[in-house]
């Protein structure tokens, strides 16, 4: 197990400079940390830096990190894949390895920040130490976090701005948490793979290309009370991953939450808002959506190929279509108060038990297509103009 989780690291330089004082305020910082070290003032790395595994580096509020032009020294750190030996860093650019600990400590008023720079490579964690990161501004780079092994890094009040591939990559067992930080116009924000389950709580994820926060493997996280916001996908969950979601503002995306390939959300207590989806199930995806305010989008929740959501107990209002079925896909819909211009719409093959819903102020309530089918049992209507609309093939 260790061996797929940590690989071989291979010092490429020969003679690589140590810079491991206690307190050092040296501006030029490369190769192997061995002892505790203290970052300060202006920092510029010339190459990789390893933090080694009985070693600490902290870094002060205040620390401006930037980066030479050309590395005079590079680290591999090789993981056994299933394709075979893979290099994890990226050979053209200067990382910060850490094996050991980081403390990285910013104040509100005296951020720490990382220079937007073509050699910026960011920061990897390898080892299983706790590590802390506070305060912190991350512009560019492709991924500037990025934590490996059972890491339970906690990131807390910091900005990622502007990142290639991810702000924050996750991968094998890591997990730890993120907490009060802003994430806005990287290509996804935070991506979670193989079986790593991180905290993400009270942060704002803004203007992603791709994904707010891309879930793959059999990865879980869980995002508590976050503002997820003009995302291309707020939330996009595919291969076998189970992310939770609970008490947060999903707005303004193209599809608020995106599930596929047999992954399964849980949505609670949610705000999914003006979004061109709100929630959108499709090939073998499943999930709860319960207790949740759907308005303002096209349709709040729908569902194809052979996906099966469960809704249950939310308030729909304002939308252009409160559930869509298609395909193969089944539901169950109960204990919802839905109102706006349609309700439920099933089509093609798709299946759905509607029951104790509550219908006022709509156009349809529930409309069957196709070879369709449902059972309606215990629902009330007010003000609804077509209670059962059903054109299906007889």
């Amino acid at each position: 197990m260790k061996k797929t989780l940590y690989g071989l690291l291979l010092l490429a330089a020969a003679g690589i400079a140590v810079s491991a004082a206690f307190g050092s305020c040296r501006r030029r910082q490369s190769g192997s940390i061995a002892s505790d070290t203290v970052w300060k003032g202006r920092v510029k790395l010339t190459g990789d830096v390893v933090v080694e595994r009985r070693a600490a580096l902290t870094v002060e509020a205040g620390t401006i990190i930037y980066y030479a032009g050309k590395a005079d020294n590079q680290v591999r750190y090789i993981r056994e894949e299933a394709a075979g030996p893979f290099n994890i860093l990226q050979n053209d650019k200067m990382e910060i390895l850490v094996e050991g600990k980081l403390y990285i400590r910013g104040r509100a008023e005296k951020p720490v920040k990382f220079i937007e720079s073509p050699s910026f490579g960011g920061i990897v964690f390898l080892g299983n130490n706790p590590s802390e990161i506070s305060f912190t501004e991350f512009t560019g780079g492709d991924v500037p976090v990025r934590v490996y092994g059972e890491n339970k890094v906690v990131i807390s009040n910091s900005i990622f701005r502007d990142a290639e591939l991810a702000g924050i990559g996750y991968w094998d067992l890591a997990g730890g948490k993120i907490t009060n930080s802003v994430f806005e116009n990287c290509r996804h924000a935070i991506g979670v793979s193989d079986f790593a389950a991180p905290e993400i709580s009270s942060s704002s994820v803004l203007f992603s290309k791709m994904a707010g926060i891309f879930c793959e493997g059999n990865s879980a996280p869980v995002i508590t009370g976050c503002r997820i916001e003009g995302n291309n996908a707020g939330i996009a969950a595919g291969g076998i991953s189970a992310p939770k979601i609970f008490s947060s503002s999903i707005l303004g995306n193209g599809a608020g939450v995106s599930v596929w390939s047999n992954a399964s959300v849980v949505i609670e207590d949610c705000r999914i808002m003006k979004n061109v989806s709100g929630v959108f199930f499709q090939d073998e995806g499943a999930g709860t959506v319960s207790n949740s305010l759907l308005s303002y989008n096209g349709a709040a929740v729908s569902a194809a190929a052979v996906s099966r959501p469960v809704i249950d107990g939310n308030v729909f209002t304002g939308n252009d279509s409160a559930v869509i079925l298609r395909d193969n896909s089944s539901a169950s819909i109960s204990n919802n108060t839905i109102s706006g211009k349609e309700g439920i719409q099933l089509a093609e093959l798709s299946r759905a038990r509607i029951t104790h819903n509550s219908f006022s102020d709509c156009l349809t309530a529930v409309k069957l297509t196709n070879r369709s089918s449902a059972v309606l049992q215990s629902n009330s209507m007010s003000a609804v103009k077509n209670t059962l609309v059903d054109e299906r093939v007889k």
